[in-house]
């Protein structure tokens, strides 16, 4: 490391005054061969100059040489400075290095001193290391022996414990064998005796069943022969009554003609009283606008002239004086309207009246037709309230503005009661036109007509003290609302008109046969509907019993399963005892453990078939769901239950090796796999 530091600083020290030296050199090299060659060129050029220019060139070389000479000093004395700290530097590397050196020295002599101290102390720790793994060594090999020993005794109980659970196994099979016998002899006569039972009971069913149909089609021939007189007797009156409805439908064809005629007629007036309702629409628009009109003009003047609080207070005043002069005029002309239309409503439906008694079909027309009028009616006066509604809130709207020159809060209640007013008046009037008011509307009676405009007459006196409804703002939406309740119910009253006229020129005979089968029809339908929803819900229900049932076995058996391990476990892993103590304990518990299998085996036989039987008929897929019951009831071990899912999982996967049993795999019916297995 010092070497190194060394040859960097001497390096260093070496190019610098080098460096410095050859700077002052190269540059008055060049220096003298500029001012040369400046000389030559000047010479050269001083050929064809005069004379006179000599003593200023001379002088100009002068001062370049000059120049160049102090350049020259500047150099000598930078050189010296630079040697002076060279020789500085020297020193103090010498020094440096001296110093280090005798550092290293003394570390050195220390780090020898420490490392031989180190290595006694080693020497010392693994001797005793070397005693204990001695000493651990002879331990080791005494338990060694010791487990040896052990291990050779419990191979020879295993031994003997495997010898007397196949003798148990094959006892176990021969007493199942005999049991299985008794049981299918006793079965095979169970079912003999059941089967002759049934036999029994359908030979006695048959007989009642005999018995019955006998006197049903006793009954059932009485039954016909009522009905063959009852038919008979029917083909006479259905005749008279053929006669009898021929007759009608030639007076009904004469009935319908003069109908039509007054339904044109009817027409004419309806046409005649809407173009009234459009002038009376029109004309007012036109006061509408006229109104607007002179509001703003008024209101221009008001901003353009420089008017007192007293002179504004008089235009307010001629102002409300003419909305009121316009609020009667207005009252009046709806009045007259509205007298004109309740004449023609009360005119329309004594004729519809009339009509409805010689004929339900026209009469249904006639009302839908005159529905249809009052609806464009109603259409219109509403579309004139929202106009005068609209045209209300830019008046206030604009008088909101002069608020803070004079209160206005009587012109707004006027106005507001004016709107109001006409705002219940439309609300009325709409009335007049709803299908539903009175019983429907197609049985409306003139009289409640004039009843309602008898009203609106009455109600006219009290408009001028009316207070302002607070509900007048949403009457402009009912009427709406009411408008498309009309439109829906004229549409449906429409659809029963056009069935209605197609039953009139059609046999009434004819459709009532019609009308007989397909009620009979759809009533087939729809018991052979229910009829398969509740056989569909039978079956349901079956098969959840059934599942229910499956649901409780399962239960069941994995408790008794469950219960049964632990007591295995304890019986077959306890902690190792001694030989002499051994014999005895294996024969009660393999008594307990036989009576235990043959009780679990008469429960499990039935659900262990099912299930293998699913087992062997299902796809791969829902086997793999179903090796944990099989694993459970045939008492896997938990080799043979994971090389079964691996034969499954190779049979699924298109890629891999079969799997192969590890070892010779023993039967385990009896029980649970023991630890030395």
């Amino acid at each position: 490391m010092f070497a190194k530091l060394k040859k960097k600083i001497a390096e260093e020290a070496a190019t610098a005054p080098r460096s410095g030296v050859r700077i002052p050199r190269t540059i008055s090299k060049e220096s003298i061969t500029s001012v040369g060659a400046d000389s030559g060129d000047d010479f050269a050029s001083d050929g064809s100059s005069s004379r006179d220019d000599l003593p200023a060139q001379l002088l100009r070389r002068n001062d370049q040489i000059r120049r160049l000479e102090a350049k020259l000093s500047d150099y000598a004395e930078q050189l010296r400075i630079m040697q002076k700290t060279k020789d500085k530097l020297e020193i103090a590397l010498e020094r440096h290095q001296d110093l280090s050196i005798k550092k290293f020295q003394d570390q050195n002599e220390t780090h020898q001193a420490s490392r031989a101290k180190m290595a006694e102390g080693m020497t010392l720790a693994l001797e005793k290391k070397d005693q204990e793994w001695i000493e651990k060594m002879a331990d080791v090999e005494k338990e060694k022996t010791a487990l040896s020993a052990q291990l050779e005794e419990m191979m020879e109980q295993s031994l003997a414990l495997f010898q007397k659970r196949d003798d148990l196994d094959e006892l176990e099979g021969f007493q199942q064998q005999e049991l299985a016998k008794v049981k299918h002899m006793l079965l095979r006569k169970e079912e003999q005796l059941s089967q002759q039972e049934r036999e029994l009971q359908k030979k006695d069913a048959e007989v009642q069943s005999a018995r019955r149909e006998l006197s049903k089609a006793r009954g059932k021939l009485q039954l016909l022969e009522q009905q063959h007189e009852e038919s008979c007797r029917l083909n006479t009156e259905l005749e008279i009554e053929r006669e009898d409805l021929l007759l009608l439908r030639e007076e009904a064809d004469k009935k319908t003609g003069e109908l039509e005629g007054r339904c044109q007629e009817l027409h004419s007036v309806i046409q005649q009283v809407s173009e009234d309702f459009q002038k009376v629409s029109i004309g007012a628009q036109v006061f509408i606008d006229h109104l607007s009109r002179s509001k703003v003009t008024s209101l221009d003047r008001r901003l353009q002239g420089n008017l007192s609080q007293d002179e504004h207070l008089q235009e307010l005043l001629q102002e409300k004086s003419s909305l009121e002069q316009s609020l009667e005029e207005t009252r009046a002309e709806l009045l007259a309207v509205r007298t004109n239309h309740a004449d023609t409503v009360s005119s329309l439906e004594a004729q519809v009246n009339q009509c409805s008694y010689s004929n339900p079909g026209p009469r249904i027309y006639y009302h839908t037709s005159e529905l249809s009028s009052r609806q464009t009616v109603s259409t219109e006066i509403a579309k004139a309230l929202e106009e005068s509604r609209r045209q209300k809130e830019e008046l206030q709207t604009q008088v909101s503005g002069y608020t803070h020159l004079l209160p206005l809060d009587q012109s707004n209640t006027n106005l507001d009661i004016s709107h109001s007013q006409l705002v219940r008046r439309g609300a009325e009037w709409e009335g007049l036109t709803d299908p539903a008011a009175g019983g429907g509307g197609a049985a409306a009676s003139p009289a409640a007509a004039g009843g309602v405009g008898q009203r609106l007459a009455a109600d006219r006196p009290e408009e001028g003290a009316a207070q302002p409804d607070p509900a007048a703002g949403r009457l402009p939406g009912q009427t709406r609302d009411d408008g498309v309740l009309c439109v829906v119910q004229v549409s449906y009253l429409e659809v029963e008109v056009d069935t209605l006229t197609e039953q009139l020129h059609s046999p009434e005979v004819c459709e009532e046969d019609q009308n007989g089968s397909v009620t009979v029809d759809d009533l087939d339908h729809i018991q052979k509907v229910n009829r398969e929803l509740e056989q569909q819900l039978s079956d349901k229900n079956k098969t959840i019993k059934q599942l229910q049932q499956r649901l409780a076995e399962l239960k069941r058996t994995l408790q008794k399963e469950l219960v049964r391990r632990p007591e295995k476990q304890e019986r077959f892993c306890p902690e190792p005892p001694p030989a002499s103590a051994l014999s005895p304990p294996t024969s009660n518990t393999t008594v307990t453990n036989t009576s235990d299998l043959n009780d679990s085996r008469e429960i499990n036989f039935e659900y262990l078939k099912h299930v293998v039987l699913k087992f062997m008929s299902s796809r791969e897929a829902e086997a793999f769901q179903l090796i944990r019951a099989v694993s459970v009831l045939l008492n896997f071990t938990r080799e043979e239950e994971d090389m079964l899912k691996q034969t499954l999982e190779y049979k699924m996967s298109w890629f891999g090796s079969k799997p192969s049993p590890k070892g010779i795999i023993r039967p385990s019916v009896s029980g649970a796999s023991s630890p030395w297995s």
